[in-house]
């Protein structure tokens, strides 16, 4: 059996509907429904009930669900403690949110890893979500998330929190304005990050708020494309000010948006790793780049 699928089943299981897990998983909604008919296959018993309501796990269902921890938890240790026997090292696991890999350059993590020897320092970035999920069933040693984790047993540590901003061009009605409130987007065409980055969900959230769902008009992964969209006259973008691109700014205002729910980096780690010398070499340099 496909660990993978495995997966993706304690997703649905716990999503209890195939298009809410497969946009956790980034699949689509058929790719993920022929991943549970290969398991009821495989295992000749089924797992849901499929109804207008959503899932239903079946009595085998919840206890597959049960088991399926303890696999992928042997799995997690089998694929560590191997990689740790072929290096002879300590594997450490770090985990970037989507457009954070800046808050800790490589430069400083090949630096870290002269320090200790004895580590091997893994680095993923991947969705906000993907992060905290990673970290609360221990696949990563430390993340670096957008807000805030709120479990237990889990230590936060805000390093630093930011405004979203409007990124209004030139000739806007809006560009002279010192600060702006999610109202004033409500006509507006909007350019933001997409679905990968929590700036994306700050911004759904926010308007939601208010009491209405933004028109976004362009979704990117690149937020200089949203400085270039603007620049062309597409509409206004979203974006935090932490670039030092030059240039970027150009014919463009970034004002604050006051009401905005706030864009706020945090590293997050569990409690019993607290006195991990690599982890708290790792937080004093970020502490560090983030008061820059």
């Amino acid at each position: 059996m496909d660990i993978k699928d495995i997966r993706f089943y304690m997703e649905c299981y716990e999503a209890r509907s195939i298009n809410k897990a497969a946009k956790s998983l980034f699949i689509t909604p058929q790719g993920l429904g022929k991943a549970l008919d290969r398991i009821e296959t495989e295992l000749q018993v089924k797992l849901f009930d499929r109804t207008k309501q959503g899932l239903v796990p079946t009595e085998a269902g919840v206890f597959f669900y049960k088991k399926s921890h303890r696999i992928l938890e042997s799995t997690r240790e089998l694929e560590e403690g191997l990689e740790e026997i072929k290096s002879k090292k300590k594997l450490f696991k770090l985990g970037y949110s989507c457009g954070l890999i800046r808050m800790l350059p490589l430069s400083v993590i090949d630096k870290i890893q002269e320090d200790f020897e004895n580590v091997e320092l893994s680095i993923e970035e991947s969705s906000n979500l993907d992060v905290k999920q990673k970290l609360a069933k221990n696949q990563i040693d430390l993340g670096l998330v957008i807000g805030r984790v709120a479990a237990e047993n889990v230590i936060e540590v805000e390093l630093e929190s930011k405004t979203m901003c409007a990124v209004v061009p030139k000739g806007h009605k809006l560009f002279n304005r010192k600060s702006l409130k999610i109202a004033d987007l409500k006509d507006e065409q909007l350019i933001s990050l997409n679905e990968k980055y929590q700036a994306y969900d700050n911004l759904i959230n926010s308007c939601e708020r208010e009491g209405f769902f933004p028109h976004i008009r362009i979704k990117t992964m690149e937020a200089a494309m949203i400085y270039e969209f603007v620049r062309e006259g597409i509409g206004i973008g979203i974006d935090v000010d932490i670039h030092n691109r030059e240039g970027l700014f150009e014919n463009v205002a970034l004002i604050p948006i006051k009401d905005a729910i706030p864009w706020s980096v945090y590293l997050v780690y569990k409690s019993e790793k607290r006195k991990d010398e690599c982890l708290l070499k790792i937080e004093k340099e970020l502490k560090k780049n983030a008061r820059r």
